[in-house]
């Protein structure tokens, strides 16, 4: 076993609001769950400077989003060449046989040009998406609205036309993936997958035929005692991108079908539709630690994804906040339902089943039991157990941090002239 550090590379660290994305949340859990387990870490960013990071543990690649550059922006999430640069400098100094790199968000700075950097190391990649394998990141086709069932980089999946932005923007992801497949090549014993769920794990796997895999839960710091049940001012809730793969249109159809009232947190392509149909609310996205509130505003918390969602935050968040839960089967959160209770799942694939499980008794919340198994099963502690248990059983690395020795006292000289003189 040799003595080993972690760095945590993602495009950015923390954040907030729905077009964030749960990845620099999950980042910033990790970073912190490391640290407390006593692990040498630290952080390394395409942009932004996180103040939750302690400075000497955090180095920031000075870039920023390039998915707010314009066309020519664009086009370096194939390649960008500044940022191997940057993070080529930045790791100089760490040992490739010691340094385990965990890779979490990559697509809008880092680029394959970072994968490629990387390769020297041994490596985790988080996977939030599906972008190791699929061009569009969720192996979802946005145009018939369904899972994909094609092989990724296949000649169905190549002349597909199944992103959310049309063929141009498939032919520039095509392009970022052929390069992905170039610089950062299979691995075998050098890289292993991290799954968010087991649903997450049987959805990717058979995609990177040949990988390493496992399954890591994100960590989540419950509160101590489940809160009592709310008084809501909704019959159902939703919180997160307001976008058709969530399944939004699915969710206010049904709400408007019954005759429900619902609160929709986020932002999206389909606020439209949300100010259209009657009985909904609609609010920006809110800061993390109020989102509970909002959540106690709600008789029921829905997770309606139409895709194969790795995770979806919202649903222990949801039952942390003493409110049921109704997920789609197709979400990794899903297993949280089918472990501790709490709720319901329903399949999106099956027409009229989200409406019948909306018509139906709402489900109970979950127990005080349950929520303490589900408090333990998600906390920090147990997720960087599992990290570490990782990079000793796949790796051969041990990453608790060295002692800090105090360091020897000796004694101080003085000058001649401040000796102690005979009396």
């Amino acid at each position: 076993m040799r003595s080993g550090r972690a760095v945590i590379l993602s495009d950015y660290v923390g954040g907030e609001g729905a077009a964030s994305g749960g990845a620099g949340h999950a980042a910033l859990d990790s970073y912190r769950a490391l640290r407390d387990a006593g692990a040498d870490v630290r952080v390394v960013a395409g942009f932004g400077r996180p103040d939750a990071i302690e400075p000497a543990r955090f180095a920031s690649l000075g870039g920023g989003d390039l998915r707010a550059g314009g066309r020519a922006a664009a086009l370096k999430t194939i390649y960008n060449s500044a940022a191997a640069d940057a993070l080529t400098t930045e790791l100089a100094s760490e040992d490739p046989d010691t340094t385990l790199v965990i890779v979490h968000q990559w697509t809008r700075y880092l680029t394959p040009a970072a994968l490629r950097v990387v390769q020297r190391f041994p490596t985790m990649v988080y996977m939030h998406d599906y972008f190791w394998a699929c061009p569009n990141g969720i192996y979802y086709d946005f145009q018939e609205e369904r899972p994909c069932d094609r092989r990724p980089m296949g000649v169905r999946c190549v002349t597909a036309n199944c992103d959310r932005q049309g063929r141009v923007e498939k032919l520039g992801r095509i392009a970022r993936q052929a390069t992905r497949m170039a610089v950062a090549p299979r691995r075998g014993s050098r890289r292993l997958f991290l799954h968010l769920s087991e649903q997450a794990h049987r959805t990717a796997a058979p995609l990177l035929p040949g990988e390493r895999h496992a399954i890591l839960y994100n960590p989540l710091t419950l509160p101590e005692r489940l809160l009592p049940p709310p008084t809501p001012r909704f019959d159902v809730g939703y919180f997160g991108r307001l976008e058709a793969d969530k399944g939004v249109p699915m969710l206010a159809e049904a709400v408007a079908a019954l005759g429900l009232t619902g609160l929709f947190v986020g932002q999206g392509s389909c606020e439209p539709t949300l100010a259209a149909t009657p009985g909904i609310e609609h609010r920006a996205w809110q800061p993390r630690d109020s989102m509970a509130a909002a959540m106690r505003d709600c008789g029921l918390v829905v997770l309606p994804s139409r895709w194969h969602e790795t995770w979806g935050l919202i649903v222990p968040e949801a039952m942390a906040a003493g409110v049921p839960v109704l997920v789609s089967a197709l979400a990794g959160s899903a297993e949280l339902v089918r472990r501790f209770g709490g709720g319901a799942t329903f399949d999106p694939g099956v027409p009229g089943d989200l409406e019948a499980k909306l018509a139906a008794v709402r489900p109970a919340a979950i127990t005080p039991e349950r929520y303490d198994a589900m408090r333990a099963f998600l906390s920090p502690e147990r997720h960087a157990a599992r990290i570490m248990n990782l990079a000793r059983s796949q790796f051969g690395l041990d990453l608790v941090a060295a002692p800090v020795r105090p360091r020897a006292v000796r004694p101080v000289s003085r000058p001649a002239s401040l000796q102690p003189q005979p009396r």
